[in-house]
């Protein structure tokens, strides 16, 4: 196993995303390359991420790769199957061991002798909900020098634990390589490379060079940079300018700053104040507001489920509007908004960070940032009304309750029309939000939704092929209600 791990921003994703494609054959061939001949040995990858709820939860991760790896190795496929261990899935602590290790140690007889070993590589374990990344690690390598695991190759990246790096130096310290140790000079080339490749136009000139400064070897800290200034057609006069309000000015001179406050959250303040700084406080929270909920989202949706969720009036056009002005962290890709980089929900999140920002010098600093169990809140309200005004009786107006679905011949097409994004949505998730706020706002509409819309609901999560969700949703639903009341309890015994 091979530890690759840095801060946020550091480049850990972008070198195992490289690493995947060059021993997968993606990269394209250069004249000269000596890493042509690199085998194509990639077995595995498995790319954590909070934005999807498949690769946030660490039960995900071994079922992947066990998945991948059984498609690559046909011994190792056939010794999984007479193994017969799959009711393992649902047991996070027997997977490695009873789906990965054993039977791929079984198998190794059938291997082609002298081929090279297999790559895995597990990125961002960092991202995995409820430090549950941290656990896999300690579980996958106490299991590879236990099992003395041949025939494959981990490489893993996270951010720094502490508790992991005692543990991994325990066996051996070779096998550990912290970005931060890095030497200087090498990261600075590795990020000129990158600048030279993106503004071809101010490569050379001094503001470039304290751009590189000022990275201080993040490359989030210059890919979010580029995008700020590069977010729209400008001339170079206009993103010099645009660097100055970076606090870096054209004769390549930094404005002095806060040395306690990291490059990335000097410049994710200038991104949000550049973003809201010129509008009156009410049109500056409803934007944020808008901002928040994309944030918080179970899922990437679109700006038109955003827009719902965010009100009751469809407002579509103001989350279209947020997008745009922080096109230096956001982005859509197949109609989903997604952020560049999980450095930026952090930085929203935490009222240490985003909790004060200048928009002019003649204004007070303004909050920014967001409260996730207050937002949850009222997330899990806005899934409630969406059910409330959508969820109905037949919602897809089926011809006969003696039919089958699977007997209905244009039933899809019946739950496109009748399903929406929005209430979708909602039915997946609202028992998520609910049980992440502490707020006893959500009692009442839950108590009217369990009268009146429970049946719909199951109804239409049987349409949408989530029937096995329901039963553990409503079991959130009751520790919810568990919670507030213990809560309210304590904070009212009376």
């Amino acid at each position: 196993m091979f530890w690759l791990t840095g801060e946020a921003g550091s480049g850990k994703s972008t070198i195992a995303y490289s690493v995947a494609r060059h021993f997968d054959g993606e990269e394209e061939e250069e004249e000269g390359d000596a890493l042509l001949d690199a085998p194509k040995i990639l077995g595995a990858n498995f790319f954590c991420s909070r934005q999807f709820e498949e690769t946030r939860k660490k039960k995900n991760i071994i079922p992947t790769i066990v998945d991948q790896l059984a498609r690559q190795s046909q011994p190792y496929a056939n010794t999984l199957l007479n193994a017969n261990k799959f009711d393992s899935v649902n047991s996070k602590s027997k997977q490695i061991k009873d789906l990965l290790v054993d039977p791929w140690m079984q198998s190794l007889s059938g291997h082609h002798a002298g081929s090279p070993p297999f790559l895995v590589v597990i990125d961002a374990l960092d991202e995995i909900e409820d430090r549950g990344g941290s656990a896999f690690l300690e579980e996958l390598l106490k299991m590879i020098y236990k099992s003395h695991l041949q025939g494959i190759k981990f490489l893993i990246t996270s951010r720094p634990d502490a508790d992991l790096l005692k543990l991994c130096s325990s066996f051996t310290s070779d096998a550990i390589c912290a970005l931060y140790d890095v030497p200087t000079d090498t990261v600075k080339a590795d990020i000129a490379t990158y600048l030279q490749a993106k503004l071809p136009n101010l490569w050379g000139m001094a503001v470039v060079n304290d751009l590189m400064h000022q990275a201080d070897g993040l490359f989030i800290f210059a890919a979010t940079a580029v995008r700020y200034i590069t977010r729209r057609p400008m001339t170079k006069r206009e993103q010099i300018r645009l660097l100055g309000e970076l606090g870096i000015r054209a004769d390549g001179s930094t404005v002095s700053r806060n040395t306690d406050v990291s490059p990335i959250d000097v410049l994710y303040k200038q991104v949000m104040s550049t973003a809201f700084g010129d509008l009156a406080d009410d049109l500056l929270q409803e934007r944020l507001y808008a901002l928040h909920t994309l944030l918080c989202t179970q899922e990437r949706v679109s700006t038109t489920v955003a827009g719902e969720l965010n009100s009751g009036d469809l407002d579509t056009e103001l989350v279209e509007l947020v997008v745009d002005e922080l096109r230096a962290v956001l982005y859509v890709k197949d109609d989903r908004i997604f952020w560049y980089h999980a450095s930026f929900p952090d930085f929203i999140f935490s009222q240490a960070r985003s909790g004060s920002i200048l928009l002019n010098n003649d204004s007070p600093a303004v909050d920014m940032h967001c409260d996730e169990v207050e937002h949850h809140g009222h997330l899990a309200l806005a899934c409630f009304r969406i059910m409330k005004t959508h969820l109905r009786f037949n919602i897809c107006d089926l011809p006969s309750s003696f039919l089958l679905d699977s007997e209905v011949p244009d039933l899809d097409s019946r739950i496109r029309a009748n399903i929406g994004e929005s209430l979708r949505y909602s039915c997946l998730h609202w028992a998520q939000h609910l049980t992440q706020t502490s707020s006893n706002d959500g009692r009442k509409e839950m108590r009217e939704f369990l009268q009146l819309k429970v049946l719909f609901w199951i109804e239409a999560m049987n349409l949408l092929d989530f029937r096995g969700r329901c039963t553990p949703m409503l079991q959130q639903a009751r520790e919810y209600i568990l919670k507030v009341r213990i809560l309210y309890y304590i904070m009212d015994p009376c």
